[in-house]
């Protein structure tokens, strides 16, 4: 189930102007999100297996609407700009079309894209069910308003918002690799690395010492992209 926690700015933009009875953003099932899982059913009438809590908010970044997602675990953000006003259906369209492309990516580089397929399947059973509620995160609202600052610095380098998933996911990559810390950790984290984590964990069944080595294997690419290997150095014998 995907539960997303909408800022007052969010609630307002993405509410659908003939929403009927019911709006579409209710009120939480509880004050904090970690309090939630013992209200919450999912489309088998049972308890749901696994519960991504997200906060969203809204902005106008040069004059063009935009959307900030991120995640209240892991604290992986997603950019989307030119999102439609009352258009739900839209945003989880965007929504779910990047965190599964930025997926793909990421366990490609750690060698594991054979296996996506069947992490797709579960990915898609356990969040067939969705809801928006209003309610805000002081820990991950302090890290959201930092990917916004970061997303409008970028935007103002370029002098343009990006139009393409393509382009946001390049921001998305780059504000994932803030080093962030929370309350519970003290310890600083990189988002992407406890996205990928987290992903695999829950849908392809990792294992705290697979964990590690994908931690390691994160690393050692990261460190290839800072210091390459000159295309002359001798490799040994």
């Amino acid at each position: 189930m995907l539960i997303f926690n909408c800022s007052q700015a969010f609630a307002e933009f993405i509410e659908p102007k003939n929403a009927g009875p019911v709006p579409l953003v209710g009120e939480a099932p509880s004050p904090h999100p970690s309090g939630d899982l013992p209200f919450l059913i999912d489309t088998d009438g049972q308890p749901p297996r696994d519960v991504q809590q997200w906060l969203v908010h809204f902005v106008r970044i040069q004059r063009k609407p935009c959307v900030v997602a991120m995640d209240i675990d892991t604290r992986y953000a997603m950019v989307f700009p030119h999102v439609k006003k009352g258009d739900p259906a839209e945003f989880l369209n965007a929504f779910a079309t990047r965190l599964v492309n930025e997926m793909v990516l990421a366990t490609s580089e750690v060698g594991m894209l054979g296996d996506f397929e069947t992490m797709l399947t579960r990915f898609l059973e356990r969040h067939q069910r969705f809801q928006f509620v209003r309610r805000m995160e002081r820990s991950t609202q302090a890290h959201l308003k930092d990917a916004v600052w970061n997303f409008d610095y970028r935007c103002e380098l370029t002098g343009r918002v990006p139009e393409t998933h393509e382009e946001c996911a390049v921001i998305d990559a780059q504000i994932n690799q803030t080093p962030r810390t929370t309350k519970d950790r003290k310890a600083f984290f990189i988002a992407s690395e406890e996205m990928l984590c987290a992903w695999l964990r829950s849908y392809g069944g990792l294992t705290d010492n697979g964990a590690a080595a994908v931690r390691a294997r994160l690393r050692e690419n990261l460190q290839r992209r800072w210091h390459p290997v000159p295309a002359d150095t001798p490799q040994g014998n």
